[in-house]
C-alpha cells in the first residue's frame, strides 16, 4: 500500500500581496515527504502574470473568481511554478494573437487590467485605492456584454 504524504502549501508574495498560501502542483498527493525549502526571487513582468492567469482561465477558472484579489495573487503564484517558463510564454504569445473585437482578445484586456492594478507598471507599485476589501472593482472591462 502506498502512503501519501499530506497535501502541503508553500508561501509566496508577488508584488506587496504580503505572504500568500497556495498549493504547489508538484508536492499534490506525493509520496516522499518534502525533505528541503527552496526559495528564490524572480522578476517578472506585467504580460508574465497575465498569462499566468490567462492559463488559470484556460485551465477552467471563471473570469468572475479574479475578482478577488487573494486569489489573483495564489493563481498567478501557482502557474508559474506549476505550468513553469514554457508555459507562461507560450501563453503570452497566445495572447498577443487575439483578434481585436473577439472574447478572448476582451479577456486578455480585462487580464492585463487586473495585473496592472495589483502590480502596477515598470517597478511602480500600486496606488492605494485600486482594490475595496480584496475585490478588484474594474474586472467587468473583459465580460460579454
Amino acid at each position: 500500500m502506498i502512503m501519501l504524504t499530506p497535501t502541503v502549501t508553500a508561501t509566496g508574495e508577488i508584488g506587496d500581496s504580503g505572504p500568500v498560501e497556495f498549493i504547489p502542483t508538484l508536492r499534490e498527493d506525493a509520496e516522499q515527504p518534502a525533505t528541503t525549502d527552496l526559495s528564490m526571487r524572480l522578476e517578472i513582468s506585467l504580460e508574465d502574470a497575465t498569462a499566468a492567469l490567462w492559463l488559470a482561465l484556460r485551465d477552467g477558472l471563471e473570469l468572475s473568481a479574479l475578482d478577488d484579489e487573494h486569489l489573483v495573487h495564489e493563481m498567478v503564484l501557482e502557474k508559474l511554478l506549476a505550468e513553469g517558463g514554457n508555459a507562461i510564454a507560450t501563453a503570452r504569445d497566445e495572447m498577443h494573437h487575439q483578434k481585436p473585437g473577439t472574447h478572448e482578445a476582451r479577456t486578455t484586456h480585462a487580464l492585463r487590467t487586473i495585473t496592472t492594478l495589483l502590480y502596477g507598471t515598470a517597478k511602480t507599485p500600486r496606488t492605494s485605492g485600486t482594490t475595496r476589501g480584496g475585490t478588484i472593482s474594474t474586472l467587468d472591462v473583459g465580460r460579454e456584454r
